[in-house]
């Protein structure tokens, strides 16, 4: 088996284990969910590490919700290590991206959320993440070609480039659902430009099933890259390209400590997602060119 289904926290870290898919998940039920444990089981747990490392909850912060010190950092990193000892990384990243993790052995999954690339640095720097995938469409403004997004103490690794399209129930839908403004600014501004309305996916529905029904009941588009779903996909959940379709090119790195970018583990990790990435890219064009043949020959000739 691999480690990705054979790894288990060390038992003196099982409570630290429960307090980061906590901060990460966003609440307790959706973190029971994800460690299949129950919400009273993660509540006292939470207490229990309170208690004994003194933490103060912080109303309002974006991470470490729940109480930050010094010796709860170390903590973390030495977790980390242990991870790195299995081969293993925890990576983040929102609904939009998960397939790029999914199945991969060396990933520790975690809930996915969407979050700006600023929230993603900090989940990273304070330890609760070893790594995370950041949009460009997170950022707070674009940056120049060639440019990479900067945070100290941390290393933006470019992964390439995904095309993403509007899909919806129909293919005259002119609303766009998305996540809240700060999250993903950038691609709500793309939206705008379009002449597109946008409708705001509450921060509480993070799951895929939860954006499907509400693009359904409402008859919203949703951005999503096909390449990453493919077309069965598509078909299952009954959507189809938007008839007038924008050409939305993405930029993503794996954003990383800069002490962990040189890492055998982080670069096996690394070299996994650009593959994805890549082959995605291939799906897309494919994919395009079966629904969309006058848009897909654009786009070739654009990259050539």
């Amino acid at each position: 088996m691999t480690a990705a289904f054979t790894y288990t926290p060390p038992t003196p870290l099982a409570p630290l284990h429960i307090l980061d898919l906590l901060e990460l998940a966003g609440s307790q039920q959706r973190a029971g969910a994800a460690l299949s444990m129950h919400q009273t089981t993660v509540c006292s747990s939470l207490r229990l590490m309170q208690q004994q490392f003194q933490l103060v909850p912080r109303q309002g912060a974006a991470v470490c919700r729940h109480g930050h010190n010094a010796c709860l950092h170390h903590l973390r990193l030495a977790y980390r290590e242990h991870r790195l000892m299995a081969g293993l990384l925890r990576i983040g990243t929102d609904g939009l991206h998960q397939r790029l993790l999914d199945g991969l052995a060396s990933v520790q999954r975690v809930p996915p959320r969407y979050r700006s690339g600023d929230h993603w640095a900090e989940l990273v720097r304070h330890g609760l993440l070893d790594g995370a995938i950041v949009s460009s469409f997170g950022l707070e403004r674009e940056l120049p070609a060639g440019q990479v997004p900067c945070w100290e103490g941390l290393k933006a690794v470019p992964l390439g480039e995904l095309e993403l399209q509007l899909v919806a129930s129909t293919a005259e839908a002119r609303r766009v659902l998305l996540p809240r403004q700060a999250a993903m600014p950038l691609l709500r501004q793309a939206v705008a430009w379009r002449g597109l309305a946008a409708e705001t996916q509450p921060a509480a529905c993070q799951e895929e099933a939860a954006w499907l029904k509400r693009a359904r009941d409402r008859q919203l588009a949703l951005p999503l890259c096909s390449g990453l779903l493919g077309p069965e996909w598509l078909a299952r959940h009954q959507l189809q390209p938007l008839a007038e379709q924008p050409a939305w090119i993405e930029q993503l790195w794996l954003l990383l400590p800069d002490t962990l970018a040189a890492h055998r583990t982080a670069r096996h990790g690394l070299q996994l997602l650009q593959t994805r990435i890549n082959q995605a890219r291939i799906a897309t064009v494919h994919a395009l060119q079966e629904t969309m043949p006058e848009v897909a020959g654009n786009q070739h000739e654009n990259q050539c």
